[in-house]
């Protein structure tokens, strides 16, 4: 990251030391000091010194005749405002004039705007001006650590080497509560008008520790030899990223890169696993797994592999590209390997503008044959800002993919919206939260009330608001965060609970062309957590059940949104089998007819630092197999499905 210069100190409070030359000597090493090396660390500031320890009158030199006349002492300044100087300490300080290295030894710190720089041994080369500290240095700021058992630095070069270096570092905060996440969570999909609540942020990086024999700084680039970075707050880890070089770049302000050679994961000290990417970027987007199997039966017919890279990383934007090699359809069809129609290709385009400004860009190609682009391609663009509490999202679809309850898959060809959507609201101090949006939409798809059904365009005006409460019944406590308590199998601890919930939901749609369509929906559900996931067996149970029923006046004219499932029991469980291995699913039916119309199934192997998933859901014909590390910023691949519950589209 760019760093600006540093101002012009202003004058230092040095300790007096009597004598002309004395004073000469003090400016000498105080210049020295001003410059020490603290904002390659990441400090940006004036400096001060606000101590340096007694001089011993024998290392001070007589004056000579050829010296110039030293200018008077500067009158006293204003104490440094708290906070602000730097202040050095240690059981001794040395000067030699003879070699103008200046030694404090013995206890040294130095500490600036909360920072400390702790050593055995400093010693300042004013003529090199090369500073090295020896013994046990150590260095914290903030929740940044970085110890070592020798530091050089020349702060003329902007280049020092830190060896035998260890630390941490945080880079940013994760709030996800474990508890709460169940197969229908874990399941690449999210409500936009939220009955029970908003789902936790996922996929941030928090906290990483790393080992290495030397870290080597080099203006803002930082290169380690035999680096050893885990997520885990334990030692001996149970998940370490292994790599001979590695080298850490800063890309803008916020943005790091680390370039590793041959990077390797290691799990419980013993097995190795090599990691198909060697470049990763930390900032504060989310970004997709860098590798997943993943099953896709409608549009990519069947298993595909997928291998992510970014492209563009600049501060407000991101652009990442995702090759496929469809597996399944290479294998029974008997394609070449040249074959167009055996590779894919996924497009984002993320960016964040401050004031909750975002934009989101997703193409999709389920092959290279351009002269089947209408058929190959999806499309979706939206952009969200903010009307006061309220966003704004304006949205454009080409060939949406809409998985409608028991009415299955529909294409939506064409599709602008904008749509307000509310913040939750609560409404004083009943418990209960409201959810309103209001929307427009320009459809091209095809139309269920035209014989025979074709494409037709309609527009539509949309309105829903729904009402929630939620009432706990049991509340347990969560196991310390130690790692065979609470972080055992879990990266948070998990705090048991049982909740009921009811809400109260309303929407209607009206069409251009003189339909209407409007529904009332009651849901009644239970939902609750049991256990720790701290013991071997039956030590976590995670559940879930709804029912909703639905009143319906009118019908759509489109199959996309005509409401079919009025009575709909929706039940998940989430079942820890043995030690960190768990099995969940998730199923809806249509209590009219009786049909299952959705499922989703999962299998996981969870540890406090990573997790192995696999995910499928058979009536949708999706699913995957993923590599999850905890506290990183790589996030669940998007859905390549629409949902609709109720009329109403449930977006990513």
């Amino acid at each position: 990251m760019s760093m600006p210069a540093l101002p012009p100190p202003p004058t230092a409070l040095v300790r007096e030391i009597r004598g002309a030359e004395s004073i000469r000597i003090a400016k000498h090493v105080q210049q020295t000091l001003e410059t020490f090396p603290i904002e390659q660390l990441g400090i940006l500031g004036s400096i001060r010194l606000s101590q340096v320890g007694p001089v011993k009158p024998e290392q001070i030199p007589l004056p000579k005749p050829s010296d110039p006349t030293p200018p008077p002492p500067a009158p006293p300044q204003a104490p440094a405002v708290p906070g602000e100087q730097v202040t050095i300490t240690g059981d001794r300080q040395d000067y030699d004039t003879r070699t103008q290295v200046f030694t404090v030894t013995g206890n040294v710190t130095v500490r600036f705007r909360g920072s400390q720089l702790q050593s055995e041994r400093v010693t300042l080369n004013l003529a090199t001006q090369e500073t090295v500290a020896e013994g046990q240095v150590f260095f914290v700021r903030g929740d940044q650590q970085l110890r070592g058992d020798r530091l050089t630095y020349n702060y003329r070069t902007v280049q020092g080497t830190v060896t035998q270096a260890r630390g941490s570092v945080n880079l940013g905060t994760l709030n996800r509560s474990e508890a709460s996440r169940l197969p229908a969570d874990t399941a690449p999909s999210s409500i936009v008008v939220s009955v029970i609540g908003s789902q936790g942020n996922r996929g941030e990086v928090r906290r990483l520790g790393f080992t290495a024999d030397t870290l080597t700084l080099d203006g803002e680039v930082w290169t380690a030899t035999n680096l050893r970075v885990t997520n885990d707050p334990f030692t001996p880890p149970e998940l370490e990223l292994v790599t001979p070089r590695a080298t850490l770049k800063p890309v803008a302000p916020g943005q790091g890169r680390l370039e590793a050679e041959s990077p390797t994961l290691v799990f419980d000290q013993q097995f190795s696993l090599p990691v198909p990417v060697n470049s990763v970027l930390i900032d504060r987007f989310q970004r997709q797994v860098p590798a997943l199997l993943g099953f896709d039966r409608t549009d990519r017919g069947g298993l595909f592999y997928q291998q992510s890279f970014d492209v563009l990383t600049e501060p407000n934007l991101s652009f990442q590209l995702s090759p496929q090699i469809l597996l399944q359809r290479a294998f029974e069809g008997q394609r070449s390997a040249l074959s167009f129609d055996i590779v894919g290709l996924v497009a984002n385009l993320d960016g964040t503008f401050g004031d909750r400004q975002n934009l989101s860009v997703r193409a999709n190609l389920a092959g290279l044959d351009f002269s089947r682009l209408d058929s190959q391609l999806r499309f979706n663009a939206a952009y969200q800002l903010p009307l006061g509490d309220f966003d704004l999202v304006a949205q454009y679809a080409f060939r949406d993919r809409i998985f409608n309850g028991s009415l299955g898959f529909q294409d939506v060809n064409n599709s602008v919206s904008a749509t307000v959507l509310s913040p939750t609201r609560p409404l004083g101090d009943t418990g209960i939260f409201l959810n309103v949006l209001a929307g427009v939409q320009l459809i091209n798809a095809e139309r269920g009330d035209l014989t025979p059904a074709t494409l037709g365009t309609l527009g539509r005006v949309q309105g829903a608001a729904v009402l929630s409460r939620g009432f706990p019944l049991v509340q347990g406590v969560p196991l310390p965060a130690e790692r065979d308590t609470g972080l055992r199998y879990s990266p948070q601890p998990i705090t048991p609970g049982v909740e009921a919930y009811i809400s109260l939901s309303g929407a209607y749609s009206y069409y251009t062309n003189g339909a209407s369509q409007g529904s009332i929906a009651g849901t009644v559900g239970l939902i609750g957590t049991l256990g720790n996931f701290a013991r071997d067996v039956l030590d976590f149970t995670s559940f879930n059940l709804a029912y909703t029923q639905t009143l319906v006046a009118g019908q759509s004219p489109f199959f996309i949104d005509r409401i079919a499932d009025t009575q709909i029991l929706t039940a998940s469980i989430l079942q820890q089998i043995y030690g960190p291995v768990r099995f969940g699913v998730q199923q809806s039916w249509n209590l009219t007819t009786g049909q299952l119309f959705d499922a989703v199934y999962t299998l996981q192997y969870d540890r406090r630092t990573y997790a192995v998933i696999v995910r499928y859901n058979p009536n949708q014909g999706i699913g995957e197999l993923l590599f999850r590390l905890s506290d990183f910023n790589w996030t669940d691949t998007p859905s390549p499905v629409t949902r609709i519950q109720g009329g109403l589209e449930r977006r990513e």
